[in-house]
This record gives C-alpha cells, structure tokens and sequence, in this order.
C-alpha cells in the first residue's frame, strides 16, 4: 500500500526542484542526454520554457519530418519499402534486427534536406530535424542528435560515425554490442535545399532499421508532450490534463505510448524510480493512485455541433493541449479555452500554420504577445536559420514565385497562407493566358484529350466538350503538364444525351486515338451508361475521392482540388494556351474569364489544397464552373494520353473559321476606303 503522495517529504522536494523547470525533468528524471542517446532539442527547450511559465499560453506552428523520399525502410519480414509508402499499420524492423515497430502515424511536409555520403560509398537523405544514430567511437557509446545539431558541431567529422549491422546474414541475430557493429565514416555532408519528407510514428523505442542496415530513428515529433504530460501530472496536485484534436483516437494512441515510454525511463532513474509507481495508465485515463477522479490526464474530442462535448473540467492545476489546432472548429476551441478559469491554468496549441482564419490563427495574431496577447506564438523561420543558404532562398523564391504565396509561407517562412484573395486565378492571370502563345512546340510528342461535362437540360448548367492538345514535360527536374485548348465544338444548356453522343462521336471521330474523360456523376450519369453501352471506352473523372499517389493525398484534399491547383499553376507559369479559334467564340471566352478567376479555395488542418465545394460556391453566388471544370479534368492524376505524330491543320481551324477570317478581311478593306 503506497503512502498519499502529497504527503511524502521527498514529493515535495522534487516538486521544488522540477515544477518550474521540464528540462531539468526531461533530463535527470527521463535521461534525455548526449550519453543517453536522446537529448533535449532546441525546439523542445524552447517550448519547455514556454510552458512551466504559470497561466501560460502557448501557441506553436511547426512542422516536423524524418527521410528524403525513396530513402529504403525494412519492413519485419526482411522486405524493403521506399519511406514514402510507408502507412500506418506497417511493421518495421526494430533496431535490434528481431524485435517489431509498428507505424501509428504517418507525416510528410518540406523542409531543408541534408545527403550524407558515407565511406562504404552509399548515401542517404534525412531533414535537419531527423535524429541520427551514431557511435563515439572514443567513448563506445551510441549517441542520437538531430541533424541540425549535428551540424553545428564543431567535432562532427571525427567523432561521430554511422551504426551499420554487420552485413545481411547478420539480420536475425543483431545486437546492439561493439562484436556486431561496423563503422562507416561519415565523409561528407551535402546541404540539398528544400525538399519533401516522410516520416512516422512508431511504437517501441522510436529505433529501426533502414534497407541498408542502418540504425535509423523517428523524430520524436510526440516526445515533447509525453514529457509535459508527464511533468504536470507528477508535480501539480490534483492536477487534470486534457488532449484534444480534431481525430482523437490517433492522438491518444501516439501520446500514451510516448507517457508509457518517458515512465519506462522514469522507473530506470535509481533516484526518482519511486514516482512511476504513483502512475496508472488505462485505455482511456492516466491518473495518479488514489486520486483517480481528481488527479488525472485524458483525451477527448467533440464534434462541431456539440462544443459542451468537451466542457466540465475545472481546477487551479488544469492544462490543454490541442494538437491540429487548425482543424479544430471555433466553437469547440472556446468551450476548451473556456474552461482555463483559474490563474495557473495552461493552454498549449499545436497545429501547421495552414489556414488563415479561426482561434490557432488569432493566437498567432490578434491574440499574440507580439500584439498585446497572452499567447505565446512561436514559429519556425527557414529565411532566419544559419543553415540555409541564400541560394536556396533564391531557388525557394523562383520556385513558389514570390515570399507571399502559400506554398513559400508555410514551407519557408513558417507563415499562415495570405492567400491572394480568395482566388486560385487573377483577372491578370486570365489576360497573360490569353496573350500566351501555343505552348506545343514543334517535335513535342502531344496527344488528344476530349473532357465533357453535363448540364444544360439533362442537368444544371451548361453541357461542355473541350479538346485539348496535351504533352507532358520535364521541367526543373520534375514533369509538368502543358496544355493548349484546342476548340470547345459545344458549349450548350439545352443539349441532351443524344445530342451530347453525337456530338462526341464527331469529335472522337475528328481525332482518332484522342483519350475521353466524362463526369458521371449526377447529371452525366445517363450520359455515361448510354455511351458504355455503345462500347465506347472513356476515362471517369471522380474528383471528389482522394488522389491515388500518396504524395499527392497529403497535399491535396481529393483529385478536384489536385486538378484545378495544377491547372493554375499551368496558367501561371505559361504551361497552357488557348487557340485562335477559341478566343474567337465570345460567349465561351466571356464565361471562362468568369469562372476561371472565381475559383475559390483554401488550406485544411493538414495544409492540404482544398476547393471550395460547388454548394459553398453557388451561396456565395458563383455559379458552377463548366468550362473550367473541363479545362481541370484534362490535369487529373492518371488521365494520361496516346502520342500521335500529326493530325492535319489541327491549329488552323476549320474552313468556317477560315471563311470568317476572309470575310473580316473583306470589311476592312471596304472600310479603308
């Protein structure tokens, strides 16, 4: 039977001694050093000093990752899988070669990517926050640090090597002794600019192998609230805790096992051992004996339309911790905040800076120190870091387009998106189009892509057929889309099925070999089942499900926002054109300048590219963009096209058009007379 904690005399003097100090906790009590291999962070000292202020408020924008795409991870059973493919419930091979990690939680973003060439000649690529393993090979001890810290220091070239196993037929018998590692030096380290990173949170010890052997570790990234969590709970009597996010199972699945992992620590230190069995941990509680209902940390969420969900909860030691804090509805984060009546009680946000309004925004604004607030709001500058170099800078600027747009905000300057606007396009967007000559150049590989919409009688709207002549180049490094809009043969509200078919039929038949894309949902769903069963093949288009790449599934919410992002894009940088022909049909062109500079967008909790829906857009007054939709179809993932060498004339129009021209011709003649 324990004693009553707050009873005991060395209770009270470890709360002395820790209260007002988590590094000096995470350190001593938790053994996050050097020699440990797993010491405090910059960034998690930072926070730590925010946090023990007590009332305080803290409000964090950040982002954190581990691997360079492509970098290979071993999965349990001996296989190989590029870090990017990576998902939750895959099981990797634990550092130890036998034991199993499973992956909780997958994450991605950009950072600055630093490659490691090693001397038996292979390299990898981490981000500056990825910890490395490493092996003193003075002291023959293994010593984790992050990258950043790596490079600041001063001895980096000579003290710290890589831990590699052995060779493959070492695998199942790995272990972490001098007998089983070789050393590989580290010979250079290459700054490689910004770059995507993916990475993951594992259960066990956050260690595991890559596809070469090698020690690897995970960020971490949750470590800093199991030690908070576990800081409150130890040394403010009575105290509650409360985390929350938009999607509450992940989060407390993630931040129990980093608590169960900093009480395995705890349990380990000689000294203040005594204090782990103080601690329960359950399924959904964690609490300190004998104080179950009054002393305790819990996770919990509500939903939009039920904020109270989260109300009840008061008390002199009470916190908040509000993980995706973006993603979090206004209405639920007043009801949390509201609750911190109590002048020691504390607040701690943390989220991407992905969107430009709701309560995360304000603490970062209106509400923050800077302006008067009582939030803390701290946030991560690439342009202010000594490791990033202005070249980068430069290459940054020239590959976003300017320090305000979205992209350079929340990967550079560790910023909320000003978006310009509400608008993916500008009416200056619009004109440059206009002005941009074909961008299909001679000895292109081009094809034929024939998008169709529905509406008009069989629908809302109009029924739209647009053809575009596509190839796909590389550009920086990377392959881009260029898209010249050929001719729209039909552009109606009064078209049916059977005039959309023959119609279609005409077109496929002007272009053999052309790919078809039609929507078939709603109002195309006849259109579609009638076409089928002409044994017509055609792509469907589906934008509101999520896009196939995984890559693509973490910067966007779902294939439309994919779609429309990348055909901006295209206009912006003079990737697409749009034909004489075209520019010569006025009510097309009139309705293209509407809904191409009306599309109205925005970034979720995840800073992924979102689309407003088209039922927001028509109670904002913007009617459904049938033209531009067709336009987007033709930069979906996967609507791919068949290389053609020539059709005749294609860009000459056809003899009406010609005819038009003469006649045109013809008046300005007379009027010079």
């Amino acid at each position: 039977m324990l004693d009553d904690l707050m009873l005991l005399p060395e209770w009270r003097e470890v709360c002395d001694r820790y209260r007002y100090d988590i590094t000096r906790f995470a350190v001593e009590a938790l053994d996050m050093t050097v020699q440990a291999g797993q010491a405090v962070t910059w960034q998690q000292e930072l926070l730590f000093k925010s946090i023990v202020v007590p009332g305080s408020r803290t409000s964090v924008a950040s982002g954190h990752g581990c691997f360079g795409i492509d970098t290979p991870i071993m999965l349990s059973t001996g296989e190989v899988k590029k870090v990017q493919d990576i998902q939750v419930g895959d099981k990797l091979m634990g550092d130890d070669g036998r034991s199993v990690r499973e992956a909780l939680d997958v994450v991605s973003g950009v950072q600055e990517l630093f490659e490691f060439r090693r001397s038996n000649g292979t390299k990898i690529t981490y981000n500056a926050s990825h910890i490395l393993c490493l092996f003193d090979i003075r002291t023959k001890q293994t010593l984790n640090l992050t990258v950043y810290d790596y490079i600041q220091s001063p001895d980096k070239y000579f003290l710290h090597e890589y831990v590699l196993g052995k060779s493959e037929n070492s695998l199942l018998n790995f272990q972490i002794s001098d007998t089983d590692y070789h050393i590989s030096y580290i010979e250079e380290v290459a700054f490689l600019g910004e770059g995507n990173y993916y990475g993951f949170v594992l259960d066990g010890n956050s260690q595991f192998l890559g596809g070469d052997f090698t020690v690897l570790h995970n960020t971490g990234k949750s470590r800093s609230a199991g030690i908070i969590a576990l800081w409150h709970l130890l040394f403010y009597p009575e105290s509650v805790m409360l985390f929350t996010a938009p999607q509450i199972g992940q989060l407390r699945t993630v931040v129990w096992k980093e608590i169960n992992i900093c009480l395995q620590r705890l349990r380990n230190n000689k000294a203040l051992g005594w204090l782990a069995d103080y601690v329960v941990v359950l399924a959904e509680k964690i609490y300190i004996k004998g104080f179950k209902d009054t002393w305790f940390v819990f996770a919990k969420t509500a939903p939009k339309h039920q904020p109270t969900n989260i109300a009840g909860q008061h008390g002199d030691h009470y916190m908040v911790w509000a993980d995706e804090a973006c993603g979090i509805d206004d209405a639920v984060m007043e009801v949390a905040i509201g609750a911190l009546t109590h002048e020691n009680n504390r607040a701690v946000l943390t989220s991407q800076p992905a969107k430009n309004t709701g309560f995360f925004y304000d603490t970062h604004h209106k509400l923050s120190h800077h302006n008067g607030g009582k939030w803390i709001a701290l946030e991560f500058n690439g342009e202010m870091s000594p490791i990033v170099s202005k070249n980068k800078l430069v290459e940054a600027l020239y590959q976003y387009g300017s320090r305000n747009s979205p992209g350079y905000l929340i990967r550079i300057r560790g910023k909320f998106p000003e978006l310009k606007g509400e608008y993916l396009l500008t009416r200056t967007d619009y004109e440059n189009m206009k002005q941009q000559p074909c961008v299909i150049e001679e000895g292109d590989k081009w094809g034929i892509i024939v998008t169709v919409d529905v509406g008009g009688d069989v629908g809302r709207d109009s029924s739209v057929i647009s053809v575009m002549q596509v190839v796909d180049k590389m550009v920086k490094g990377r392959i881009e889309r260029h898209a010249h809009l050929l001719d729209i043969p039909l552009f109606s509200n009064r078209a049916n099925i059977n005039t959309l078919k023959a119609k279609i039929n005409d077109v496929m038949s002007d272009y053999p070999g052309a790919t078809l894309v039609i929507d078939p949902l709603g109002a195309g769903m006849g259109l579609t089942q009638s076409v089928k069963a002409d044994g017509v093949y055609f792509d469907e288009v589906h934008w509101g499900s999520p896009c196939f790449n995984n890559t693509l599934k973490r910067y966007y919410m779902n294939k439309r926002s994919h779609a429309y992002v990348a055909m901006a894009k295209a206009v912006e940088s003079g990737r697409f054109s749009v034909s004489d022909k075209v520019k010569k049909m006025y009510q097309v062109m009139t309705n293209l300048e509407e809904q191409i500079t009306r599309l109205p967008y925005y970034f979720d909790e995840k800073a992924r590219w979102c689309m407003m829906s088209k039922k927001d857009m028509l109670k904002k007054g913007i009617k459904s963009p049938d033209i531009a939709d067709t336009i987007a179809f033709g930069f979906m993932e996967n609507i791919s096209y068949a290389p053609v060498e020539s059709y005749e004339d294609i860009s000459a129009g056809s003899d009406e058009d010609n005819e038009w021209d003469l006649l045109n011709e013809a008046a300005d003649s007379l009027l010079d007379i």
